[in-house]
């Protein structure tokens, strides 16, 4: 038994000589890392470039969001006007290099900026919309060459085979017991107090106030409550769904990250709906070669 030990002993002597001469490069020995340092993720925050979104109500709205606009502000009277320059001063203090706007890049990106040039030689009215009333008028103040259209869609896939035609949300929540879980948190009855408040809020004001970190955290807490639930253990309607807006914006970064020239120091600047400024700025945060800034430090 002694023999034994011994034996296991030299053994392991030797394996650790081994393993020290591996080890070595050139005579050298490896570097050490240092204390709580994450090998391997040395080269995160090389390349940066720093991204803002403004997140807005649609000037002129399509009705195509979940809650339906209740409130209707008339952006083109006088005093709108005044309060869109004030916000185009704001946002310039940012000195944006590149403007990404809510407009399809793939089918829409020449469209928009064939309108672009007209409006750079005076020869385009623009419409009541937040895309040309500020991303333009901010892109022609600050020089810019182009406008850059990084809209996506999220898929026409919806998971399960339903017969929407006949499909009832309320009634199927019910079917399954999940009603009254997913109408626990009334988010219909925020969104119209947040709607309501742009009609005696300057515009600058009802930015600051959509834009900030409390208020997106509560419009991405309605996916995360009484939409993912519904199906959930059946059909998981309400996941697919909420996969859908995922990608979408998951498209939207993958434009934002295509369009940016990691050799230059970028300053992106988004206009896009509330509704995504949360997980787009989740994605910006997390990834390493972005800077997120808060719309808000500026709108002060």
């Amino acid at each position: 038994m002694k023999l034994f030990n011994l034996i296991l002993f030299l053994v392991l002597i030797l394996s650790s000589c081994q393993q020290k001469q591996i080890g070595k490069v050139n005579g050298q020995k490896p570097k050490e890392p240092e204390k709580n340092e994450a090998i391997g993720l040395q080269f995160i925050g090389d390349y940066k470039a720093k991204a803002m979104i403004l997140g807005s109500f649609h000037f002129s709205n399509p009705q195509m969001d979940s809650y339906k606009e209740q409130f209707v502000v008339d952006m083109s009277t006088e005093q709108k006007q005044i309060e869109i320059k004030q916000v185009i001063e704001k946002l310039s203090t940012y000195e944006p290099t590149k403007i990404l706007v809510e407009f399809p890049r793939i089918k829409g990106d020449s469209i928009i900026n064939e309108r672009y040039q007209k409006f750079l030689s005076d020869d385009y009215e623009l419409p009541i919309n937040e895309t040309y009333q500020i991303g333009f008028r901010l892109a022609k103040k600050l020089g810019h060459k182009k406008i850059y259209a990084s809209d996506a869609k999220g898929s026409n896939w919806f998971g399960a085979n339903i017969d929407w035609d006949n499909y009832n949300s309320e009634e199927y929540e019910k079917e399954l017991g999940q009603f009254d879980k997913t109408h626990r948190y009334d988010f219909d009855q925020i969104y119209r107090e947040s709607d309501s408040l742009k009609t005696v809020q300057t515009l600058i004001e009802h930015y600051r106030f959509v834009n900030n970190p409390k208020h997106t955290l509560t419009d991405h807490q309605s996916y995360l409550t009484n939409i993912v639930l519904t199906g959930a253990g059946d059909k998981y309607i309400g996941a697919d769904n909420l996969a859908r807006w995922y990608q979408r914006n998951l498209k939207i970064f993958a434009n934002i990250y295509d369009i940016a020239d990691f050799d230059k120091e970028e300053r992106i600047l988004l206009i896009y709906g509330t509704g995504h400024v949360y997980q787009l700025k989740q994605f910006l945060t997390d990834s390493p070669d972005f800077e997120y800034l808060e719309v808000n430090e500026i709108l002060k």
